[in-house]
């Protein structure tokens, strides 16, 4: 389960939410029949028009500034195998792809997800520490069954597949607009205040004041796990990623800036600075490894790298590996 709060950084929510909701119907726009539309929920309705969500969240801003957020965008990412989990239990079979469910499971399939929207944003307004429930939150989802091949697909880098292609299997995800202002357009909230250990005074009680994100996500993969009976393993759980991410990219930084230090030919080409330049970017990553490969793209006679990591102060064995094989699988294809 992936749960993202998307950034606010590029000042596309500081004024109408037109774009977005315009955005969340194309799927819409494949389709001829009305009927057949994908309509946008909340916490009590299901059959909400795109112009009602526009006027609601556009004219619940009381008192906000020209330059502030007006609303967020949350996705909500079921993982293929939680989707099949799903799946499987509103048909009885396996399930690879959304087309292969009938007309009725597919609505028992969507329901299940909306149910389970409805939590999550219980859990997003209790975060927030204000004695909130789902109830006081203006928000409205949308489910999307598709996924398309962007221009950073490795897939459409290696000519495998074109840009803008649907992928394939079961990608159904859940976006969520949230206004800023809760239902009553009193109180500002923001999953963006990562203030998590500062405290405040509300109605009168010392309150944790910002919004947890580690701790939303955490508490929202156990509230799928208990409302569809999904036994998921230690090693598929938020904790033990966040722990490896963590762990690969402090080694892979560790990796790369010996490289520098260390490896005679990095100097010897005078290197270090392009090495140091992808380095810079490890803590924003999202896939250390791949930067780490990158790093090691910059270092001529790559069968150096693997002496790099040798130099890597107290790395974790299971990173090693990782690391070595990378590379190795890389010189042996021939492409470093």
């Amino acid at each position: 389960m992936y749960i993202k709060i998307h950034s606010d950084k590029k000042d596309n929510n500081r004024n109408s939410s037109h774009d977005l909701v315009k955005y969340l119907e194309k799927e819409n726009l494949e389709k001829n029949d009305v009927l057949d539309h994908q309509k946008f929920f909340n916490q009590k309705n299901h059959d909400i028009s795109a112009f009602t969500v526009q006027n609601s969240i556009d004219s619940n801003r009381a008192k906000l500034c020209k330059d502030e957020s007006k609303f967020y965008m949350l996705t909500i990412n079921p993982s293929p195998v939680e989707q099949k989990h799903i799946c499987r239990s509103v048909s009885g079979r396996n399930i690879g792809n959304v087309s292969q469910l009938t007309m009725r499971e597919l609505k028992r399939f969507e329901e299940a997800l909306k149910g389970y929207s409805r939590i999550v944003m219980n859990e997003y307004a209790k975060n927030f520490n204000r004695g909130l429930t789902g109830d006081n939150i203006l928000y409205f989802g949308k489910i999307e069954h598709n996924r398309y091949y962007g221009r950073d697909c490795e897939e459409v880098r290696e000519g495998l597949n074109k840009c803008g292609d649907r992928k394939e299997g079961l990608q159904t995800h859940i976006h969520i607009i949230v206004s800023r202002k809760d239902l009553s357009d009193k109180i500002k909230l923001s999953p963006m205040a990562n203030a998590r250990n500062a405290k405040n005074r509300v109605k009168g009680k010392e309150a944790q004041i910002g919004f947890d994100r580690i701790k939303f996500v955490k508490t929202c993969e156990k509230s799928f796990d208990s409302a569809f009976d999904y036994k998921r393993s230690q090693h598929l759980t938020f904790s033990h990623y966040h722990t490896m991410k963590n762990q690969m990219r402090n080694t892979a930084k560790n990796v790369a800036l010996n490289m520098v230090r260390d490896v005679p030919l990095v100097k010897e080409y005078r290197n270090g600075a392009k090495v140091v330049n992808v380095i810079a970017g490890l803590t924003k990553s999202k896939d250390p490894l791949e930067v780490l490969s990158a790093a090691f793209r910059q270092v001529p006679g790559a069968r150096n790298c693997i002496k790099a990591i040798n130099y890597t102060f107290n790395p974790s064995k299971i990173v090693l590996d990782i690391g070595k094989k990378v590379i190795t699988t890389a010189l042996n294809a021939g492409s470093l």
